[in-house]
């Protein structure tokens, strides 16, 4: 058995009500919490199989999840969306009835608590539940996976030289450069909350440095706007663009190690993304969805997932095995993490739309 990842277009609905589960599928599917582990490991292996619906890359969440299809022999397929797309077309599964995931992981948290609401997420708390900062958790619900530090990325071998000694000092400063016009690739702020954040850090945060006027100046400079987080990160290191405002540590770093010409910088204060995870309360393969879960938020669960991702984990325990952060001689983390933007009120509901309305207007984007 394997791990196979979906085309967006390939997911079949199909319907999958409870009377098509095994009588302990269906014990399984009311479990708030795992009494006996041994007898969910046996469910979810009769179950055989589970789809993870995911905003990570397929790239990184593959060998992560291969690790638990390796220890409990159950095949794991992977349906990869923005965090934007994923939350669209898990709610129309779920309007229709038709949901195929069993577990979603998304950066997206304001959507989770509304999923939440509307009953489509099931309460059930893994074992290592208290290991995780009471912040970090919406208790009974979703558990976090990895936090990523946002940053400026760019080529080393395309960029001139004088602009990176600015990149290194004042990031934003140094994607002004004029012979940064055309060449760079910015994140359309649309296509998540991870995407949105690197816009709502510089408003917030830097107002007066980096808010609205300064975004006026970047859209001089004549940007590349892209959806794609795996084209960005595609585009920079082969160097068809200098430079990208969208240089996740957790994407990038892996490819700096690797020995793609990149180096990213950040703020001193820098908008960080938390991937979440949560269990659809219809979940086609409930045992092992639960399993999963419990898999996925040990501390060997997210010391896999970290390897694999190049993310942070907040478990009580975790040790650093981030191969970048202590292979390049350059970086240097942002000295704070902002998370608080997955919470404020402006960046969310009618003042979301508001502010994405005047993202496009900065940027000469349709509507």
């Amino acid at each position: 058995m394997g791990v196979f990842s979906l085309a967006a277009g390939s997911v079949v609905l199909a319907a999958c009500g409870g009377s098509g589960l095994s009588s302990a599928s269906q014990k399984a599917a009311k479990l708030t919490s795992a009494g006996n582990l041994t007898e969910l490991e046996k469910t979810a292996k009769s179950e055989g199989t589970l789809t993870l619906y995911t905003a990570i890359q397929t790239e990184q969440a593959q060998p992560w999840v291969e690790k638990f299809t390796k220890k409990y022999g159950i095949e794991v397929k992977i349906l990869r969306l923005s965090s934007a797309d994923l939350g669209t077309t898990f709610q129309t599964q779920e309007q229709a009835g038709k949901n195929k995931g069993d577990v979603l992981q998304t950066s997206n948290l304001a959507q989770l608590k509304e999923f939440q609401g509307k009953g489509w997420l099931a309460h059930y708390t893994p074992a290592a539940a208290h290991l995780y900062p009471a912040d970090r958790v919406v208790a009974g619900y979703f558990y976090p996976l990895y936090q990523s530090n946002g940053a400026i990325a760019w080529n080393t071998k395309v960029t001139p030289a004088d602009v990176q000694k600015v990149l290194v000092d004042d990031p934003y400063q140094g994607l002004l450069d004029p012979s940064m016009k055309g060449k760079i690739v910015l994140i359309d702020p649309s296509n998540g909350g991870s995407g949105m954040a690197y816009y709502a850090n510089m408003i917030v945060n830097y107002p007066d440095q980096y808010g609205w006027s300064y975004l006026e100046k970047l859209a001089a400079q004549e940007p590349a706007i892209s959806e794609s987080i795996a084209s960005i990160s595609q585009q920079v290191s082969a160097g068809t663009y200098y430079a990208t405002n969208f240089g996740d540590e957790a994407i990038f770093g892996p490819l700096a190690y690797d020995g793609a010409p990149l180096q990213f910088s950040s703020l001193e204060t820098m908008n960080a993304t938390q991937f979440m995870q949560a269990i659809p309360s219809d979940a086609p393969h409930p045992a092992a969805a639960r399993l999963f879960s419990e898999w996925s938020s040990s501390l060997a669960g997210q010391q896999a997932m970290t390897a694999s991702t190049g993310g942070e984990s907040s478990i009580k325990g975790w040790q650093d095995n981030v191969a970048y952060a202590e292979k390049l001689d350059w970086y240097q983390p942002p000295k704070n993490s902002w998370l608080e933007w997955r919470t404020d009120p402006r960046f969310q509901g009618d003042q979301l739309e508001t502010f994405l309305e005047k993202w496009k207007s900065v940027f000469h984007m349709s509507s």
